[in-house]
C-alpha cells in the first residue's frame, strides 16, 4: 500500500502553462489541482484497505457495507459529475495500428495480429 499525494508538488512548481490550465478548466477538473491528501494516520488507511472488497467494490465495516458513489466523489473532490468525461470517436484499423506502434511501442506485426484477432480497432488487455 502506498499513499501518494501530488498536491504539494503542484504547489511547488506553480500553476501550469496557461494553455494546459485552460484545457483543465474546460473539462472542469480544476479542483483536482488543489486536492491533496494529507494524513498522519496510516493505521486508519490500512484498516480501510483491509476492509475493501474488490468483487463488490464496497467496504465491509462493523456497521454494514459502505459503497462510494459518484455523488460522494463529487462532494469530496468538488467535481461536477454531469455527463460522460470523454466521448471517443471510432478508430479505423490504420489509426489503431498507428497508436499501438507509436504510443505503446508494439511492433507492427504484433499490432496487425491483435487487430486481426479482435476483428477491428480493439485491443485485449493482457
Amino acid at each position: 500500500m502506498k499513499l501518494v499525494s501530488h498536491g504539494r508538488k503542484v504547489t511547488l512548481i506553480g500553476m501550469p502553462v496557461p494553455e494546459i490550465e485552460d484545457l483543465v478548466a474546460a473539462i472542469e477538473l480544476s479542483p483536482l489541482i488543489d486536492c491533496s491528501v494529507i494524513t498522519g494516520d496510516l493505521g486508519l488507511i490500512s484498516a480501510f484497505v483491509e476492509r475493501w472488497h474488490g468483487e463488490t467494490s464496497t467496504f465491509h465495516l462493523p456497521v454494514g457495507e459502505l459503497t462510494i458513489t459518484l455523488d460522494d466523489v463529487s462532494s469530496l473532490l468538488h467535481l461536477p459529475i454531469t455527463s460522460a468525461l470523454h466521448s471517443f470517436h471510432a478508430l479505423s484499423t490504420e489509426e489503431a495500428r498507428f497508436l499501438l506502434t507509436e504510443l505503446l511501442e508494439v511492433s507492427v506485426e504484433e499490432a496487425r495480429v491483435e487487430i486481426a484477432l479482435t476483428r477491428g480497432a480493439y485491443v485485449r488487455l493482457g
